[in-house]
């Protein structure tokens, strides 16, 4: 019981002293407030997008110029060309080979107007604290304000890398989404004071359609490449795909959506052609086609893992054609691929499972005309732009917020700490105190345990040495004296016999007493083991013992009474069975202790025989563990001895 009160009073000193929340929640109940916030967050982060592996982008964006101070005035404004309902304004910071967010602005702020000088502007977000660096795009909701022009003013500047007296501000893509489509691509840019170093920087990037997050897609664990030409040994082949769409629509936007063959997974960008033409046409045969894109007479930069958009004319077209001009080259050979090809009217791809010809193509399990409409590029499930990237916006704003709630936990935390480790100071006190009693008290009780086996050994010896002793020295008398019947070789042997008893007793008691507090159980075993070895001298015998765990451990009075049984049963066997073999089991079990000897002797009908002295002492002592003796013998066929009893 006291081992059990000081291990329950060290538990709760190191639960006071603990820093841990399981600990302090004993004694601050808003940490699983806050762990019930942290649960809602992360049930609603498993809803919203992955981030997305950072692509490196040849053109990452717009750059402004420099400035001395960080309150300096830097602005981009967009034209968008005509008024349009705005449902919402999308910012994406700039990425620089991939390594996250470059130059965004701490504070920043969003109007439109449909004035260029924009005298009547409607403001949409304005931030006033410093926001941390992310490269997940911001999603600012417009309500559907008409405007024509649209401004971001970076309201704190940041300093321009491995320099400290210039600041700067960067964004990779400002997208202006209206009945679901961007109508901000390729739109006109003002940006006083910018920085123009093709091909990385240049205002035209920041509504090019290209950004480091990629291309909008949920990952797939298998899916096709899209459409692959046949292989040209001359980069100067020309080649061309074609998409039926069905019928005559007006389209507002074309996307190429370069390959990424699972087999090629270090060529992003695989046969995107490096000079193309992108023609859309009434007639299949482009006899009066209209050009979208020329890119004839200049290398294109391969895009990689990020889709490639141009705005369309709004005239009625059901054809369009992509024709490379200069081919991409693959291992000493050349080909034209592509991952996908979309075609939007307003929000809805028009391409979608549309007719696909072309002059040539290569046909696999993975290559088809067919994929190149599919619905399947960038490794995975194409996905509406808009939504996606609201979806990215909304795992940076909860991920801020789940940043938030562990600041705020961590301080509960250390505040709850302070106070509970006041509350151990004086726990602290009273626990010393106590468990001090408890050491007391402890020794006490061991100290009376201890008296009464010495109590009880003292009887031993004079009610057992010092019978025998006595005995001993009346056979010495009557053998001396002249009336003494009988021989004297007898006499000596009964002497000799009773000396020897004595010494066994005062060997065991000399043992017991030098066993002090709680003896392991080990000992003992290995004192039965001693006192088998000396008793049964000419006989086979075998001690065997089933699990004793090393801790366990047992009072001296338990031992004594275990010892003085065992010794009972052996010394019986030996005066009384002619046994010539014995089998000794001693077992210490969850349930109790049991202890069985037994031998191959002439036994006994324990019925009809009067227990002797020997047996009424094994009852004894075994009744004294509060244990019980179980007797089984038949004449001719031995003896067998169970002795069971609880666990002190």
């Amino acid at each position: 019981m006291n081992a059990i009160l000081l291990r329950c009073a060290a538990a709760f000193i190191a639960l006071l002293l603990d820093g841990s929340a399981n600990a302090q929640a004993w004694f601050n109940f808003g940490t699983s407030k806050v762990e019930t916030q942290l649960f809602e967050i992360d049930r609603e982060l498993a809803q919203c997008p992955e981030i997305p592996p950072l692509q490196v982008v040849s053109n990452a964006g717009y750059h402004s110029g420099f400035a001395p101070t960080l309150d300096a005035a830097r602005w981009i404004q967009l034209d968008l060309g005509n008024e349009y309902a705005i449902d919402s304004v999308v910012i994406v910071p700039a990425c620089i080979n991939g390594a996250g967010a470059y130059g965004f602005p701490g504070k920043f702020r969003v109007e439109t107007s449909r004035d260029v000088l924009m005298s009547e502007s409607e403001l949409l977000l304005e931030t006033t604290v410093e926001e941390p660096s992310s490269i997940l795009p911001h999603c600012i909701n417009a309500g559907g304000v008409r405007a024509r022009y649209v401004r971001f003013t970076a309201l704190s500047l940041v300093p321009q890398p491995r320099m400290t007296s210039r600041f700067i501000f960067c964004l990779g893509e400002i997208l202006v989404f209206s009945g679901g489509r961007d109508v901000a691509l390729q739109a006109a840019v003002l940006a006083p004071n910018s920085v123009e170093t093709l091909p990385t920087w240049s205002p035209k990037h920041v509504v090019d359609g290209s950004h480091g997050l990629g291309i909008p897609s949920s990952p797939l664990d298998s899916g096709s490449n899209g459409w692959h030409s046949q292989i040209f040994r001359a980069q100067n082949s020309e080649c061309w795909v074609q998409v039926d769409l069905g019928g005559v629509h007006t389209l507002d936007e074309i996307r190429l959506i370069p390959a990424h063959p699972r087999d090629y997974p270090d060529r992003a960008g695989f046969g995107f052609p490096l000079r193309f033409k992108i023609e859309v046409s009434l007639t299949p045969t482009f006899s009066e086609p209209a050009l979208v894109f020329d890119g004839a007479n200049v290398d294109f930069a391969n895009p990689g893992e990020t889709q490639v958009a141009f705005p369309c004319p709004r005239s009625p077209i059901r054809y369009l054609r992509v024709t490379a001009q200069k081919l991409w080259e693959r291992s000493g050979d050349f080909v034209f691929a592509l991952g996908e090809l979309e075609a939007f009217e307003g929000r809805q791809n028009i391409a979608r499972n549309a007719v696909v010809t072309a002059s040539d193509s290569t046909t696999s399990s993975a290559w088809r005309p067919s994929f190149l409409v599919d619905g399947i590029g960038g490794a995975g499930m194409l996905q509406d732009d808009a939504a996606w990237l609201h979806g990215l916006s909304r795992r940076r704003l909860l991920l801020e917020k789940r940043e938030e709630l562990i600041r705020i936990q961590k301080q509960e935390i250390k505040n709850s700490q302070e106070r509970s480790g006041r509350m151990a100071q004086g726990f602290v006190v009273l626990a010393v105190g106590s468990i001090a009693l408890l050491f007391l008290r402890g020794r006490i009780t061991r100290a009376r345990e201890i008296e009464v086996v010495r109590q009880q050994i003292s009887r031993d010896l004079h009610d057992d040495v010092g019978s025998n002793l006595c005995s001993i020295r009346l056979m010495a008398e009557m053998s001396c004296s002249e009336k003494s019947l009988r021989p004297a070789e007898d006499v000596l042997s009964e002497i000799r016999t009773l000396a020897e008893k004595s010494t066994e007793s005062l060997r065991d008691m000399v043992w017991l007493l030098k066993e002090r507090g709680q003896p392991g159980v080990e000992t003992l075993v290995e004192k039965m083991r001693g006192v088998a070895g000396a008793l049964l001298v000419g006989m086979e015998w075998n001690f065997t013992i089933k699990i004793i765990p090393a801790e366990a451990v047992a009072p001296i009075s338990f031992h004594r009474d275990i010892l003085f049984v065992f010794r009972e049963a052996l010394h019986n066997i030996v005066k009384h069975s002619g046994a010539s073999s014995v089998e000794i089991q001693f077992s210490w079990n969850p349930s109790g202790v049991e202890m069985c000897v037994v031998d191959r002797g002439c036994g006994f009908d324990p019925k009809n025989s009067l227990a002797g002295d020997g047996i009424e002492n094994m009852r004894y002592r075994t009744g004294h563990l509060n244990g019980t003796l179980l007797i089984d013998s038949r004449v001719g066929e031995g003896t067998r001895l169970v002795f069971k009893m609880p666990k002190p």
